[in-house]
């Protein structure tokens, strides 16, 4: 059972209620009031009982799945969502099903925009700051080799010539694929140096 409605005196009392019923309690649950209820005159004459529905709230995972499973119906587009975890238990969807190019965008841009949407909503929806990140098509895997064989390149550069490079701009998700890439090379060191649009990866000889 995952959703209950529940009478009571008060919202107070059938909430308590619905939470001992479903057996759960109050911050894994989602509450709707029905109906307030009034108190009877007297104790006697024209009360009415209050009423509300209790459910058990969707992982924030599958809140984050079900958000652009909508998003992706409701473009019309045929793709089916399923939700993974990396390494680190961050949060994946995958987007598996017909129309990826439309869903990936030119250089990932719709991607990045559905996942700026779906955290957007699932934060607001489960009051959870979150971040899922999205894959179709294999793309977030060919997207990181391909970062990492420009960080790879890069640390060559600077390990032949001994001088610094910095690279073009990134996102900052992909400035973190290149620290963290970077970190066991014993050759160079990486940092991010500027603010805003300006912020660039610096890779350094290391001393």
């Amino acid at each position: 059972m995952k959703s209950i409605i529940m009478k009571g005196k008060n919202t107070e009392e059938a909430i308590k209620a619905a939470l001992a019923v479903l057996g759960i309690n109050s911050e894994q649950a989602e509450v709707k009031v029905i109906k307030e209820g009034k108190p009877a005159v007297m104790g006697i004459i024209g009360g009415e009982e209050a009423e509300v529905e209790v459910s058990l709230k969707k992982p924030t995972g599958e809140e984050s799945r079900q958000v652009l499973q909508d998003i992706l119906d409701k473009m019309g587009l045929l793709a089916v969502v399923d939700l993974n975890k990396d390494e680190s238990e961050n949060i994946v969807l995958v987007v598996k099903g017909e129309d990826m190019g439309r869903i990936i965008g030119k250089e990932g841009t719709m991607l990045k925009a559905l996942e700026i949407l779906v955290n957007a909503i699932t934060w607001k929806a489960t009051g959870e700051k979150i971040h899922a990140s999205i894959d179709a098509g294999g793309y977030r895997e060919k997207r990181i080799t391909a970062i990492q064989r420009l960080a790879n390149d890069a640390a060559d550069d600077v390990i032949r010539s001994g001088e610094e490079k910095i690279l073009p701009y990134m996102e900052a998700a992909d400035r973190r694929i290149i620290h963290l890439y970077l970190k066991e090379n014993a050759n160079v060191t990486t940092l991010s140096r500027g603010e805003g649009r300006e912020r660039r990866i610096v890779i350094s000889p290391k001393k």
